[in-house]
């Protein structure tokens, strides 16, 4: 397999998106041949046409190496070699058909719609001056169109699915701008009052204090003492505005799943029942905790259920927050789970007396996960 692994990584870039595709497109190329050792008696034709497929064969996969318009030389040059050979040999116009493929890395649209128009137009060109077959331009005409319209459209989706993931990567780097934002102005609100507060008595203990009379120094006690207090009151809001910062919630945790399915082509859903989002937002135990629940099952589609659909429904079920994740993906068996991070999940949750059900195999599809906390707990 190191032999093969080396020869792989010379003819192609590690940043395809299928690495073996390139390699079964070239499925049809032992058919170049047919035609010239059946029909053929001058040796002379078989060496051409093993040199046009040599000539090809490094232009194919040379093209893959190449970014930008350059790809358009490697399309003409195999163009030239299809012509050539097409004297040779009727199944040279699966060459033609290699070009038009390529037409779709070329930039803009139009360009590359251009340049496969072009290319027909030769096809159709050559096959009326020579007087080619219809076995030989129908064939040609007719899959180079379909394969290079193909690959061209496809081409343009992932892009503008590139342009998609990339607009929701920026929404949600603003929504942490905006969120830092917002948490610096809770801050200097609350230590800017505070902090007044906290001067304004400071000054009048010590104004009492240097009076010395006992009167005023029993007032400066007081005030000491609520300095103690406001101090205490204060440290624990801070802490309350920095947790709110750091810890995770439930509705993110959705949105950042969808952001996070959609990189990986999985198809996601979720909805409410019985339940609206403001019931999730008071119940700050049960929310923190689904959250860290639900970041951790994605994790586990992501690497192990090899899923194209996910549903995720949240529920108001016996006084208890429901959360059900539904895969389609491949299940497992008996308690393979366990492996998957599953048992920190269930003993995270019976600490705060939840259920986690794991259903999978038999008559599900995929896997089927419930985690259920109460709607009482709180902070």
């Amino acid at each position: 397999m190191g032999i093969f692994r080396k020869i792989d990584s010379w003819l192609l870039p590690r940043n395809l998106n299928e690495q073996f595709s390139p390699y079964v497109w070239l499925i049809y190329l032992p058919l170049f041949f047919v035609p010239v050792v059946f029909l053929h008696q001058d040796p002379m034709d078989l060496v051409w046409t093993f040199l046009a497929l040599i000539a090809f064969l490094t232009l194919y996969f040379h093209a893959f190496w190449v970014k930008g318009q350059d790809v358009i030389y490697h399309i003409v040059a195999i163009t030239l070699i299809g012509t050539l050979i097409a004297l040779v040999t009727p199944t040279a116009s699966s060459l033609f058909i290699y070009a038009g493929a390529f037409c779709c890395r070329l930039s803009p649209l139009k360009y590359a719609l251009a340049v496969l128009i072009a290319l027909l137009t030769w096809v159709a060109a050559i096959s009326w001056f020579f007087s080619f077959e219809n076995y030989f331009y129908i064939p040609s005409l007719v899959f180079t169109l379909i394969v290079g319209i193909l690959n061209i459209y496809q081409r343009a989706l992932n892009h503008n699915k590139q342009e998609l993931i990339l607009s929701r990567k920026e929404t949600k780097r603003l929504a942490q701008v905006a969120e830092r934002e917002r948490i610096a102005r809770d801050l200097h609100d609350l230590i800017g009052h505070t902090f007044s507060v906290i001067t304004l008595k400071a000054d009048l203990a010590g104004r009492l204090l240097d009076k010395g009379l006992n009167k005023d120094i029993d007032k400066a006690r007081t005030e000491i003492k609520q300095l103690e207090d406001i101090s205490r009151a204060a440290l624990s809001q801070v802490r309350e505005v920095v947790s709110g910062y750091r810890s995770s919630d439930l509705l993110s945790e959705l949105a950042n799943a969808k952001n996070v399915f959609a990189s990986v082509d999985i198809e996601f859903h979720y909805q409410f029942e019985n339940i609206d989002e403001q019931q999730i937002e008071l119940d700050l135990a049960s929310n923190k905790e689904l959250a860290i629940v639900l970041r951790e099952l994605v994790t586990n589609i992501i690497k192990h259920a090899q899923a194209t659909q996910v549903t995720v429904t949240i529920k108001h079920e016996n006084d208890k927050i429901v959360l059900a994740i539904q895969d389609n993906g491949q299940g497992f068996e008996n308690n393979q789970h366990q492996g998957f991070g599953i048992k920190g999940i269930e003993e995270r949750i019976q600490k705060l007396k939840g259920f986690v059900n794991i259903k999978t195999g038999g008559h599900y599809t995929g896997t089927l996960s419930e985690i259920g906390l109460p709607m009482t707990a709180r902070d």
